[in-house]
């Protein structure tokens, strides 16, 4: 297990005048991304940038937790962990209403990832989805096309 960063540093460090943190490629893993997730910080962020740090669905159960991402509208979290459990908690998480884009490229959420990502109230205000590379399928695609609730999507990616 690699050691967790200072994420008080990091962030300090990555947190640029647009509001946007980027935290791409710094091994933050679950426990990191834990830390982060309880920081106040984070209701300043617009844009969240967490591709390729090894985040499990844990991970993602424990940053969308937070109380602190009402003003979020980008959220990337493309090359990790994150599986049907993960697509399944972004769906169900109440915490994301500013939420515009969400990026999941490169992870493993399968069909029923995709179902729940289509079936969720929560997401309505997404004008962009990446799940490039995620083994939808057929049937996660057209559930993905067919929503109801993704009536504002503009962009989408599927495999």
């Amino acid at each position: 297990m690699s050691e967790i960063p200072d994420m008080e540093k990091l962030v300090q460090d990555n947190l640029d005048a647009d509001k946007t943190l980027n935290l791409e490629t710094r091994n933050l893993g679950d426990e990191g991304v834990k830390r982060l997730a309880g920081m106040e910080v984070l209701s300043q962020v617009r844009r969240l940038e967490l591709g390729e740090n090894d985040i499990s669905d844990e991970g993602v159960a424990a940053l969308l937790a937070s109380p602190h991402l009402g003003e979020l509208r980008v959220l990337n979290l493309k090359s990790n962990r994150i599986t049907e459990e993960g697509a399944r908690a972004l769906a169900e998480c109440k915490n994301l209403p500013a939420l515009d884009q969400l990026v999941l490229k490169f992870n493993r959420i399968g069909e029923a990832g995709a179902k729940h990502l289509a079936n969720s109230q929560n997401l309505q205000g997404l004008t962009t989805l990446d799940l490039f590379r995620n083994h939808i399928g057929q049937d996660g695609a057209r559930a993905i096309k067919a929503s109801k609730n993704f009536s504002r999507l503009n962009r989408v990616r599927l495999d």
